[in-house]
């Protein structure tokens, strides 16, 4: 588990660094424990192209883990959740005491908003096409949502973001969730104009960065908001999970990351315990958290998965976003449901609709061999006339 500082926060920036890290031994140790078998989905059984996960599952490494807590599940996890509090800050380059550890990343988002919820004049800012996370808190809690438009080929129009933050900033807090790669576009925010933003350090504001995509990104023009908290940025925090590239989205785990000690009181402050971590979810993450080589393959698998929908978007002149994520959004130029019926009939899961893009779809990328057998069903489907 153990790595070099500069290796770990390699790892925890972006996804092609863990590529670049990952020793060749340990790479190829993987692969053969991973090697693809592919088996025709079925009604009992289907393709789950619909939910971000990692469709490796948990490391070889996690499962023995998992397998071995279960001896000492009787006892509370006090010291091994401080050794994992540990190895998160280790694996963002930040301290022990900065981070805050919660179920999912879903529940670091609920207190970071909850929060703000409130306090006089608190408004959630959020781009119209998101993950729902945020304003499902802020809904909960009575705060009111701004919803501002997409850019062109739903982008994240970050100057008017700025502008409805600081309408909202003059009444209260003006809290910016901000999901980067975004789901469910697959796509990064412009990086420049990002920065730009936070390091102005607009009066009254605060940002909370989702960032559970960012060991996927390819794309060098994006940086992690990571960054702009090593750099001493007391308006930012940063929301990190192990449920996507790590594989543990039924464990329940992640953590929020921030440099200011009030904004870090305010999360912890509305998380139920942050050192009650459940036994087995903690060494999975700890087996995981420093292997490159399960990093690695995940990524090039995940890259691999990426080019054979690319390409079939291009062959049935299908509109895409450039991913930047384990999933892909394109335009079916009509409505979702006949296609996702009739691709449930072929045993394929796809994303749910995400008003008020309602001619796109979302698919996860699942395993080569599971996304050529996907691609060509879509072709199968291009011939009947259902794309």
């Amino acid at each position: 588990m153990h790595m070099q500082r500069r290796q770990v926060i390699g790892a925890a920036i972006g996804g092609a660094f863990a590529a670049a890290l990952a020793p060749q031994g340990a790479v190829r140790a993987a692969e053969a424990h991973f090697a693809e078998k592919f088996v025709k989905p079925t009604a009992d059984k289907p393709l789950l192209a619909c939910f971000n996960e990692n469709p490796l599952g948990l490391s070889m490494e996690a499962r023995a883990a998992v397998a071995k807590s279960a001896a000492v599940c009787n006892r509370y996890p006090f010291a091994r959740a401080e050794t994992l509090r540990k190895a998160c800050a280790d694996f963002v380059g930040g301290k022990p005491e900065e981070i805050v550890l919660s179920q999912g990343s879903a529940e670091a988002i609920r207190a970071s908003v909850e929060s703000y919820a409130h306090e006089p004049g608190a408004t959630l800012i959020i781009p119209e096409l998101t993950y729902s996370d945020g304003e499902m808190a802020a809904k909960r809690n009575g705060m009111p949502v701004v919803k501002v438009k997409m850019g062109k080929n739903w982008s994240i129009d970050i100057p008017a973001m700025r502008a409805a933050a600081a309408e909202a900033a003059k009444k209260g807090p003006a809290v910016v969730y901000f999901v980067n790669p975004n789901n469910p576009t697959s796509t990064i925010a412009d990086t420049n104009q990002l920065f730009d933003w936070i390091r102005s350090q607009p009066k009254n504001t605060v940002f909370l960065m989702d960032e559970a995509y960012g060991e996927f990104v390819v794309d060098p023009s994006w940086k992690s908001t990571i960054e702009l908290v090593h750099a001493g940025a007391k308006n930012v925090i940063v929301m990190k999970t192990f449920s996507k590239i790590f594989g543990m989205a039924g464990l329940r785990l992640g953590f929020a990351y921030t440099a200011s000690p009030e904004l870090h009181k305010r999360v912890h402050d509305h998380i139920a315990y942050d050192f009650f971590m459940n036994t087995p979810a903690i060494e999975a993450a700890l087996a995981e958290i420093g292997d490159l080589g399960f990093l690695r393959l995940s990524n090039s698998e995940n890259k691999e998965a990426r080019k054979i929908m690319e390409d079939l978007f291009k062959e049935l002149n299908l509109e895409y976003l450039p991913s930047q994520t384990n999933f892909c959004f394109f335009n079916l130029k009509g409505p979702l449901e006949p296609f996702a019926k009739a691709m449930k009939a072929e045993n394929i899961l796809v994303g749910r609709p995400f008003p008020p893009a309602l001619t796109w779809c979302r698919i996860s990328y699942v395993r080569p061999e599971e996304m050529k057998y996907v691609a060509d069903v879509m072709r199968g489907l291009r011939k009947k006339g259902v794309i």
